[in-house]
């Protein structure tokens, strides 16, 4: 194990978005653990993994279809997986019943190589929320071009992937952060369309930035207007601690425009068994309500998450507390939650959670909220 852990390329590139996806442990031979600590959240091996194009040093002959040509690399099987998501919820405080929402995510996942620098990774939504979503993330990755520690990223992200995916969160309660919106706009640090250009350098400094539709993501549309937006992030780490500032600018509309801005720091901490994150940004939008009298809002987001693994990352219990808080002059943008989530793998690929969120202040949201169900992919 140790051997196949050590001959994971300690790549300079970014990391950014992978999911669970069992099929590079069938493809490599390895445990999931390897790279997830617990599914789907990511390890520095799994990170160094999807940012080296899903490959390893020295790959396996059989992992590759020989077919004579020089030009052309197949693998030999189509990674496939699947995720499906088993939850039973309950609130109070609220016109709720108690819901078993099984499913609530069933997706099919793929991702590999096309060949040594360049990879694709997408997915696929059968349900979501009891609905049919269709494809979500689906992008091709261009590593390590011209011999230099950058990566280019074209198709369907999000945005805030260079941040932390939400993707990988253990929670069942979201980064409130990265998915609220303002009035009528449709930008938020989700989904979109677009172009992505990772860079690092050997003394920890990462850099991003991205060329988007900035309409968000909807089935069947492209961009809606004549604008693009713009985001990019540096990074500085060093040894257990990561400092990082986004920035964003953009416009959006047509007969009246609003225009967006993000700024803020975010930090993570890994100290032992535990990795602290946090995260403060301030949205400014011009004119979200798209009226003939611009009327200005500022948002302020708070984000903190704690993960305890009071076994170490090979163990089985992992404890989370995430806070969620979003101040906006736009009211019904306000969000204040508090989560306590335990995950306990039954197996290295299906894990039991138990989660209580609680909602803080004067919101709309239900008072308490209960959580129990199963994830597993295979």
């Amino acid at each position: 194990m140790k051997k196949i852990i050590l001959s994971i390329i300690l790549s300079l590139f970014a990391s950014y978005y992978l999911a669970a996806i069992p099929a590079f442990a069938r493809k490599y031979g390895f445990s999931c653990s390897v790279c997830h600590a617990p599914f789907p959240h990511l390890k520095d091996f799994g990170e160094e993994f999807a940012a080296n194009g899903f490959t390893i040093e020295n790959e396996p002959k059989r992992a590759e279809k020989k077919t004579g040509d020089t030009i052309l690399h197949l693998q030999r099987e189509l990674p496939i997986a699947i995720r499906m998501d088993l939850f039973i919820t309950g609130e109070s405080g609220a016109e709720s019943n108690p819901d078993i929402k099984a499913p609530y995510v069933l997706k099919f996942l793929s991702g590999g190589n096309i060949s040594k620098n360049i990879s694709y990774y997408m997915y696929f939504l059968l349900t979501e929320e009891g609905k049919i979503e269709g494809l979500e993330d689906a992008y091709l990755s261009f590593n390590n071009i011209m011999g230099a520690p950058l990566s280019i990223v074209l198709g369907q992200f999000r945005v805030s992937d260079p941040i932390k995916p939400s993707e990988l969160r253990l929670t069942f309660e979201n980064y409130r952060i990265y998915k609220f919106t303002v009035g009528l706009s449709r930008i938020r640090l989700s989904y979109e369309r677009g172009a992505m250009l990772l860079y690092s350098t050997k003394f920890g400094t990462d850099l991003s930035f991205e060329v988007l539709n900035g309409n968000g993501f909807q089935h069947g549309v492209f961009d809606t207007d004549k604008y693009k937006t713009f985001a990019g992030r540096l990074a500085q780490s060093y040894r257990n601690i990561t400092l990082g500032i986004l920035g964003y600018w953009g416009k959006e509309g047509t007969e009246y425009v609003n225009e967006v801005t993000y700024i803020g720091p975010d930090i993570t901490l890994r100290l032992g068994k535990f990795q602290f994150f946090f995260e403060y940004l301030r949205r400014r939008d011009s004119n979200p309500l798209f009226t003939p009298e611009p009327v200005s809002v500022t948002t302020d987001a708070y984000m903190g998450e704690v993960i305890f693994s009071p076994q170490g990352e090979n163990g089985r219990w992992f404890i989370t507390l995430l806070y969620n808080r979003v101040n906006s002059e736009y009211e019904p943008a306000e969000y204040n939650t508090l989560t306590f989530n335990l995950n306990y793998l039954i197996r290295r690929n299906l894990k039991l959670i138990l989660e209580y969120t609680r909602a803080l202040g004067d919101t709309a949201l239900p008072a308490n909220r209960f959580v129990a169900g199963f994830i597993t992919a295979f």
